[in-house]
């Protein structure tokens, strides 16, 4: 029985294998599904430009029938013939009727495939990204969000290139081939019977290096995907990664991400290379045999030279085709296996889905909430369960609280309610109806939401608070302001010189973390909803504020159930119900008196956040410190010095602040030109073709051999051109017949021969150059994107806070121009070789044959190479600019796809879709322009061809009757310059490849040259160890992105000794944590000095600088990595035992719940730490700078995200590294509790330090220090 089952579970195994195997091998989609978000509109496009292709493909082999007939003609006239011009005149005329049709079909074939191609791409990157904010969160804790943007970016465009122009030369290609063989068949089928032999190799060859190349690409790109995800997070988490010196680590890990690309890459190369071998090698072996098979049929009167001629070229134009097909149906295969990922999603309905029009839509919900017996695990830890059996009442109206330690399941239920997921067990009713029966959508417009990050968009004020409602053109002006003044904001907006349309920046990076809570909280007010979920709505906010906006939330909970977590309980003690939670379970409730009576949980925690406001003197007396209150008193101080300062600016600046400008910056407005200048240079800076060259000589060698391998393969065409006409002119001339068939090395069959040695010839070239320049093209692109990415790495923080230098434009970025950098090297570079050496042979055998027809050939020219130019200087143009247009398409989505969660409970995925498409609309119109105007060069230099043969041929005649030429002279000439001209005319398909190219190394250079203002790599003094005195004196400061607005005007200033705890208190937006910035020398000041231990942090290296720094930040940032791994990037070295890792996370008192999870410490925290509470994620952060063992600690509110017992321990913590190790501790609080005990605390105001002291200090002096404690004290009465 046993066996039996093991047998059943092994064939179980087997079939899962065998299915995963052909899912695996079917990742590719069909071409026919390729162009299936196709209009109606796209679809008449599509079938005129197909129309238009294969037209353009197939005149050519039936153009050589009348090449064919011209030659008859001519061959059998005699040198001087005076009739030759009637015989051949209106046949000429067909050529020249021909050419004017392929110019118009050529026209409208790369016009509308162009336009089509943009239009379609543009619906599918808007589908791929309305269909990824449509997903449940369930899904993004599995995705990795940088590599959703990177496919947004590269992948969408892997895929235009499949359906635009590359396809219409992929229909053009097959229509030549068939066409091509239709005629060769109909003029001598036995000869083209013959040449048929070689077709399945070469079509075998065709489709096995199409099926190799859509594998590896859709490899190379998930390889890079991943790569792309970690450039993400390293933009996104900047400052933890600076702080931290964790460049080279980052940097280190995204080079191995790329390893798997670049192996991907070489064997993409290898097949290419050798499968282009392989084809032109089995092409010449054909045409060796076709000739000499050909020579037979003539010798036996089966047919004449002509019929040879036009049967072999027919074929040959045929089997050309099937050559460039190769390029173009690589192209189609990549969009084929890039498609398949972006597909899936667009694909994908998620389980939650706020599309879907079914369930409830209620007109106004009562508000009645019933949790009954729910249990939650989430999808990525199915292990662990989060919520047990939670079971809670709650009327209408109710304001209802939840603390308890981080961890415990609160925001979870909160997540619940607003179905980001769904119970896996148990119920939530609302209004007595499962919350599942309800429309998603109907259900998130009533519920407000306020969570413990603030989230802002990189828009203005006014457009992040109306991102509140549902219908912003119904809200006033007045509502706004209502709001804003509720939520205490309105103060600092409306002194700001754009007012509500000042610009937040990126992650509302222009804001200070109060600054932008209170905006989150007015936009909460703003929408009016039936249901307000609050989690740690105030944890960022001063004391003042947070007074002022909890007496707003409080009015706000008004008439409407309310949800609230915090672990600042002086917040919550007039809630309804106080819930409280651990582990999952409910294990108290009841109002704050009742839960104050029990003793319990409860009132343990409250007893541990009492600030001390009494002690006993030296006497044995106690002192009791009378306060007043100064809130009116403050506000009136307030309004009086901005009377008095009508003519200052009052600004937002990057990171931190609302400042006061009394003077301009001069000294920035010279750095300011100095860029404006850098970048008009960087506009007029020519193609880095030879910088490229000289960057890679570690490929050198790869190059050389490409070259070579690219000068033979040129230099085969005109050489085969020579052969061919030769055996062409025996076949057709009556008077060289004897030639024919003559012996094994004689006549014909001697140029079969030589065939054979082309086709040797033909393998080496084609195979060195295409594996050589594709292998050096890999490893130059893995190389180039790592020193990209190393050059971000090095630039300075302000760098990353102007506009153009968002998160999503470098990760775009990275992601393009590496790509577009290794096309010009394995596309253009060998293919320009091959072109230049193919035309200097060709001249030399046309020149030495008849000088006057080559001349006459040549006096068209300018007309094809300004056909060619204006098509390159056309796209070159548009593709500078569309650059910029997508880069800015990028910052929204990234930003969209980053901030997820809050646009869903906000319902606005339509708004950034709107937003995203607004952003496509300028790229779209450039592509149609470019459309329009640059199809004129590609159908000019396609049509033109058939107007040189028919002047060639006009030529020709000419000069036959007057003697000056024979046949032979006229036909070698012709087909030498004919066949030279084929392949120049390759040169218009890589000028697009070329033009991109260009503008991406151009752009990759700008960043490898730049100088960043704080350099990490100038040398300094790097102690071992450093005392830990710190001092500001007479700072000046502003934010690089507004330079007028300086935070600090020379006022500010403090000293700290060594080993003392120092405590910054004040509003927010007074420049807390600018001050921590510049420690940390992530900016400069503009004046004064910053010194540790003497010594100006200037003259320090930056990396050992901060090597005796940790610091942890008011928003925690963690990466998506394992729980150690994060943890382990506090110190530099690699290898971190567990025991340190262990021993730094129970000093941040988490080490219980970590190793309570089923991987432990090997647990993947998610993306931004997504798979963690605020508090677990703030423990982590601290553990990982506790690790550091610093000299210096900046603790920038780094308990503010703890429940008060974690705090408490996590303090004691603190407090015992401070003590034992002898550190100086630069704290910014504004839970005053956690910094009672500082040996000096400086309130900061108005950019400078209004007071400061020790607490008892500052409590004697009853100033403004002393009421922000009175306004947090909780007065408990037991």
């Amino acid at each position: 029985m046993q066996q039996k089952n093991n047998d059943n579970n092994e064939s179980d195994q087997d079939d899962k294998k065998k299915k995963k195997k052909k899912k695996e091998k079917k990742k590719a989609v069909s071409i026919y599904k390729l162009f299936r978000f196709s209009t109606p509109i796209d679809r008449l496009m599509i079938l005129i430009a197909m129309i238009g292709s294969a037209y353009t493909g197939a005149i050519l082999p039936v153009s050589i029938v009348i090449f064919g007939r011209l030659i008859r003609t001519v061959g059998q006239s005699t040198t001087g013939s005076s009739d030759l011009l009637d015989q051949t005149h209106s046949t000429i005329l067909i050529m020249v009727y021909l050419g004017t049709s392929v110019l118009v079909a050529a026209y409208f074939a790369s016009c509308f495939w162009i336009i089509t191609g943009e239009r379609q791409t543009r619906k599918i990157r808007m589908l791929y990204l309305h269909n990824v904010l449509r997903q449940d969160m369930g899904w993004f804790d599995k995705a990795e969000h940088g590599s959703l943007t990177t496919r947004l970016a590269a992948d969408t465009q892997t895929i235009q290139d499949g359906i635009s122009e590359k396809f219409g030369l992929f229909v053009m290609c097959i229509a030549q081939f068939i066409a091509g063989y239709i005629v060769a068949f109909v003029n001598g089928p036995k000869l083209a019977g013959v040449m048929l032999a070689g077709v399945p190799l070469m079509v075998g060859t065709g489709i096995t290096m199409g099926k190799l190349i859509t594998k590896y690409t859709l490899k190379v790109q998930t390889s890079y995907a991943l790569g792309g995800a970690v450039a993400e997070q390293v933009f996104a988490g900047l400052r933890t990664v600076y702080s931290f010196s964790l460049q080279d680590r980052f940097a280190k890990l995204f080079e191995q991400k790329l390893v798997a690309s670049r192996v991907m890459g070489f064997k993409r190369g290898i097949v290419t290379g050798m499968g282009m071998a392989c084809f032109m090698t089995t092409l010449f072996f054909t045409y060796a045999l076709a000739l000499w098979w050909g020579s037979k049929l003539v010798n036996q009167g089966y047919f004449d030279g002509a019929a040879v001629l036009v049967t072999f070229f027919s074929l040959m134009m045929g089997s050309f085709a099937l050559l460039q097909l190769s390029p173009n149906m690589s192209a189609v295969s990549s969009a084929c296996g890039a498609a398949f990922s972006i597909f899936e999603t667009i694909d994908r309905v998620p389980e939650i889905d706020p599309d879907s029009e079914e369930g409830i839509i209620p007109e106004k919900l009562q508000g009645h909430i019933e949790f009954k017996h729910v249990q939650f695990k989430y999808p990525t830890r199915p292990d662990l369960v989060i919520l047990k059996d939670l079971s809670l009442d709650i009327k209408p109206g109710m304001t209802v609280a939840f603390v308890g330690p981080s961890g415990s399941g609160k925001s979870t239920s909160i997540q619940l309610l607003q179905r980001f997921y769904d119970p896996v067990a148990g119920q939530v009713l609302l209004d007595g109806q499962d919350l599942r029966s309800y429309n998603v959508r109907a259900l998130r417009q009533q519920i407000g939401v306020v969570g413990q990050e603030p989230v802002l968009f990189n828009m203005s004020i006014k457009q992040n608070l109306l991102m509140g409602v549902s219908d912003p053109e119904k809200v006033s002006h007045d509502e706004i302001v209502e709001a804003c003044k509720k939520a205490n904001c309105h103060g600092f907006i409306s002194q700001l010189p754009e007012g509500y349309n000042t610009l937040v920046g990126e992650h509302g990076g222009m804001l200070s973390g109060g600054q932008k809570q209170r905006v989150a909280i007015a936009r909460a007010i703003l929408k009016n909803p039936t249901i307000l979920l609050l989690d740690e709505a105030t944890s960022a906010l001063d004391t003042q504020s947070e007074r002022l906006v909890q007496h707003a939330l409080d009015a706000a909970a008004v008439n409407r159930t309310t949800f609230v977590i915090a672990h600042r309980l002086s917040t919550i003690r007039n809630c309804d119900l106080i819930c409280v939670m651990h582990q999952g379970d409910l294990i108290e409730k009841g109002t704050h008196e009742e839960l104050i009576r029990l003793g319990g949980v409860y009132a343990d925690l409250v007893k541990k956040q009492e600030i001390a406001t009494s002690r006993t003197d030296q006497d044995g007396k106690e002192i009791h410190e009378d306060t007043k209150t100064l809130i009116q008193q403050e506000e009136l101080e307030m309004k009086n010095e901005l009377t008095k300062m009508e003519s200052v600016d009052v600004q937002v600046l990057p990171n931190g602040r609302r400042v006061s400008t009394v003077s301009s910056v001069d000294a920035f407005q010279l750095k300011l030109q100095k860029e404006k200048e850098l970048k008009k240079q960087t506009k007029e800076q020519k193609a880095p073709v030879f910088r490229v060259l000289k960057d890679m000589r570690p490929e050198w060698l790869l190059m050389a051999i490409g070259l070579c391998g690219a000068a033979l393969a040129g230099a085969i065409f005109p050489c085969f051109a020579f052969a061919f006409s030769q055996v062409i002119v025996i076949l057709s001339d009556p008077t060289k017949a004897y030639m024919i068939d003559q012996g094994p090395v004689q006549g014909t069959n001697m140029y079969a021969f030589i065939f054979v040695f082309i086709a040797v010839a033909a393998f080496l070239g084609f195979g060195c150059q295409g594996v050589a320049f594709e292998l050096a093209g890999e490893r130059y692109t893995e190389r180039l994107r790592t020193r990209i990415f190393r050059a971000y790495m090095r630039q300075e923080v302000g760098y990353f806070d102007q506009e153009e230098n968002t998160m999503g434009a470098l990760t775009t970025k990275l992601a393009v121009d590496a790509k577009n950098v290794n096309e010009l090297v394995t596309k253009v570079w060998g293919d320009f070789i091959q072109v230049i050496v193919t035309a200097i042979v060709g001249l030399v055998i046309a020149f030495v044959y008849s000088w006057q027809l080559t001349l006459v050939i040549l006096a068209t020219s300018p007309i094809i190479i300004f056909a060619n130019g204006s098509e390159s200087k056309i796209r070159s143009g548009y593709e500078d600019n569309t650059k910029k247009a997508n880069a800015q398409c990028g910052e929204v989505a990234g930003e969209a796809i980053r901030e997820v969660r809050t646009i869903t409970a906000l319902n606005k995925q339509g708004h950034f879709e709107g937003r995203y498409d607004k952003a496509c609309e300028h790229p779209h119109r450039l592509a149609i322009r470019k459309a329009i105007l640059a199809s004129i060069g590609f159908a000019l230099s396609r049509g033109f061809n058939m107007y040189v043969n028919a002047i060639a041929f006009y030529a020709g005649v000419r000069f036959i009757m007057n003697g000056w030429i024979d046949f032979q002279d006229m036909f070698t000439a012709l087909m030498a310059i004919t066949i030279t001209a084929t392949n120049v005319g390759r040169a218009s398909v890589f000028t697009a490849t070329y033009t991109k190219a260009k503008f991406s190394a151009i752009s990759a250079f700008a960043v490898l040259d730049r100088e960043p203002k704080i350099d990490p790599d100038l040398e300094g003094i790097e102690p071992e160890s450093v005392d830990g005195n710190i001092e500001f004196k007479d700072i000046t400061f502003a934010y690089p992105a507004r330079p007028d607005n300086p935070v600090f005007t020379g006022n500010f200033g403090f000293q700290g000794k060594a080993n003392q705890t120092i405590a910054l208190v004040g509003p927010s937006g007074c420049g807390k944590s600018t001050t921590i910035g510049m420690l940390l020398r992530w900016y400069d000041p503009i004046s004064g000095t910053i010194r540790i231990d003497e010594h100006n942090v200037n003259s320090f290296s930056l990396g050992s600088l901060r090597r005796h720094m940790s610091w942890v930040g008011q928003e925690p940032v963690l990466f998506d990595m394992t729980i150690r791994e994060n943890i382990s990037f506090g110190v530099e070295e690699d290898n971190v035992s567990q025991e340190r890792i262990e021993e730094a996370c129970r000093a941040a008192n988490i080490h219980k719940f970590i190793e309570g999870l089923p991987q432990g410490y090997d647990t993947r925290v998610g993306d931004k730490g997504s798979q963690l509470s605020g508090g677990q994620k703030q423990r982590i952060a601290i553990a990982r700078a506790w690790l550091r063992k610093p000299r210096i600690l900046l603790l920038d509110e780094a308990t503010s995200a703890l429940d008060s017992e974690s705090e408490k321990l996590v303090q004691a913590a603190l407090d015992k590294v401070v003590g034992e190790g002898g550190r100086t501790t630069l704290t910014i609080a504004h839970r005053l509790s956690t910094i009672q005990n500082a040996d000096l605390i400086c309130v900061v105001k108005d950019g400078r330090v209004a007071e400061q002291g020790t607490h008892w200090e500052l409590l004697k002096l009853n100033g403004i220090y002393s009421e922000l404690v009175h306004q947090q004290s909780l007065n408990v009465a037991t």
